[in-house]
């Protein structure tokens, strides 16, 4: 152990029982609410990690002050020592802030990236705090993930504060990078951030948030990805969403769906990858406003979501597309993940289509696993009039991203495009059995309740009215959002499947 290992240790117990003694101070003599000075002492925390580098000669004693605090803050949260740190109902956050850091700095200090380490702890420490300091304060519009409210002031407030405190870690650290990289990983890593901490319940923001802020900016540094093309990306994802949110077709949790999932097809699936999504919105948005009163009068009370997309099912539809975008750019010569997305995005497609048509078959649908009819909208049902819409549906992906292979052969030579003739196929078999598992699923595990009023089977657990339906058959989890996601995986086994039997 060297002096400055002896006198960072020093320090840093001095500044860590100072900042707990001052928060207590303030509590008590100024009247602040707990939560406020709990923000302090996470403030406070948080930006030591630049004291932890300027004092310290090596890192592994630079983590002993966390790793101590580690089992101080536990202590704290079981028995409430320190009060204005620990709220009676509060979950052990300030624990798993401190592993969180310490962990950061076990992985990237020794490697010689102190930086990233500095950008995602940042990100928790300055985005968070003020993001419920702002959001109690001006909140005026909650919405709710789960059962736990948010506000979209406290989460612009936690986009602006991490985006900046990012930005700024990574202006004045030795990275490497150029001005346009800074800005454009800034700006790409804090809306990961915003998303990890508006999604994260009883207080896993503390792990996700840093963490997760931290690894999408390792790999964003460690992957050859386009930064304008990333940038661009999240351009069009974000006007997309705002005229599909003023046509009513995307809630507000529906455009934060819409541009996370389109800026990952868009940076790192490319062009055709990003015009197939973009295809996939117009197509379904179309014709989810198709005869609506119609659907509606047929089978409103049946689905559990109307026609105005929120996150899950922008998540359930597109989220499968999304990583396989990645895992094509990650592995360029595995032609099959193409194949794959093709199929995740041609069951969404396919599954709108036979959902939005089916229900105005003129003929009764019947469950697909046992030929009885049911009534229209019934999860599992299908008609022939829904297979031939699920089946067009798959067939126009295919038939998108084989124009859109020839428009870019067109225009930037490469590969003849009559050599992708297996796209439409692949689209047309992916979207029609992924949709057909759809319905297997909705007429075996998906949870169906009953309306207590009515006697009818829905997928809503809460009627219209507000009454709570009874549960009646399938695994409770497994709402639509997750049937739509599985299906889509299943598209994308079958065309991938379908590709490889054919080379």
């Amino acid at each position: 152990m060297e002096q400055g290992d002896i006198i960072g240790l020093i320090v840093s117990y001095i500044y860590a029982f100072g900042l707990l003694i001052a928060a207590t101070l303030i509590q008590k003599w100024r009247g602040y609410p707990q939560e406020f000075t709990r923000k302090i002492v996470h403030i406070g925390a948080g930006s030591w990690i630049f004291g932890t580098l300027a004092l310290f000669n090596h890192w592994y004693w630079g983590v002993v002050p966390m790793l101590t605090f580690i089992v101080f803050n536990y202590i704290s949260y079981k028995f409430k020592l320190v009060k204005a740190m620990d709220l009676s109902d509060s979950s052990p956050g300030t624990v798993y802030f401190v592993a969180s850091i310490s962990l950061l700095l076990i992985v990237f200090w020794p490697r010689g990236q102190f930086w990233i380490a500095a950008a995602g702890v940042m990100a928790m420490t300055w985005g968070d705090a003020f993001a419920a300091i702002l959001g109690r304060r001006f909140g005026r519009h909650p919405y709710f993930i789960g059962k736990h409210q948010r506000s979209y002031e406290g989460t612009t407030a936690m986009l602006l504060f991490a985006f900046t405190s990012i930005l700024l870690t990574l202006t004045f650290s030795n990275t490497g990078l150029d001005p346009l990289q800074i800005i454009g990983f800034s700006l790409i890593i804090s809306l990961v951030a915003t998303f990890l901490e508006a999604a994260s319940l009883s207080g896993l923001d503390n792990v996700l948030v840093p963490i997760g802020t931290s690894m999408s900016l390792y790999a964003l540094i460690s992957w050859p990805v386009s930064v304008p093309r990333l940038l661009l990306g999240l351009f069009i994802s974000t006007a997309i969403g705002y005229l599909a949110y003023q046509r009513h077709s995307l809630s507000h949790s529906g455009v934060v769906g819409a541009i996370i999932t389109g800026t990952l097809i868009f940076g790192f699936g490319g062009w055709v990858a990003g015009l197939t999504l973009i295809a996939f919105f117009v197509y379904s948005s179309i014709l989810s406003k198709y005869k609506e009163r119609r659907k509606n009068e047929v089978a409103a009370d049946k689905f559990e979501k109307g026609s105005r997309r929120d996150i899950g099912q922008a998540f359930a539809n597109g989220g499968p597309a999304a990583l396989l975008a990645v895992f094509f750019f990650l592995y360029p010569d595995q032609a099959w993940i193409f194949a794959a997305f093709i199929g995740a995005m041609a069951t969404s497609n396919a599954d709108t289509w036979a959902t939005e048509l089916g229900v105005l078959s003129p003929h009764q649908p019947r469950m697909i696993t046992s030929g009885k009819i049911v009534s229209p909208g019934t999860s599992g049902g299908i008609t022939l009039m829904g297979s031939s819409a699920a089946a067009g549906g798959g067939l126009v992906i295919g038939l998108s991203v084989w124009a859109f292979i020839a428009a870019r052969a067109l225009l930037n030579g490469g590969p003849s495009w009559t050599s992708y003739w297996w796209v439409v196929p692949a689209g047309l078999l992916g979207g029609l059995l992924g949709t057909m598992f759809d319905s297997l699923l909705g007429a075996t595990v998906q949870a169906m309740f009953t309306n207590p009023e009515t006697g009818k089977e829905t997928e809503k657990r809460v009627a219209r009215n507000g009454v709570k339906n009874k549960f009646k058959r399938g695994l409770n989890f497994m709402d639509n959002d997750a049937v739509n996601f599985l299906s889509a995986c299943m598209g994308a086994g079958v065309a991938a499947v379908f590709y490889l039997l054919i080379k």
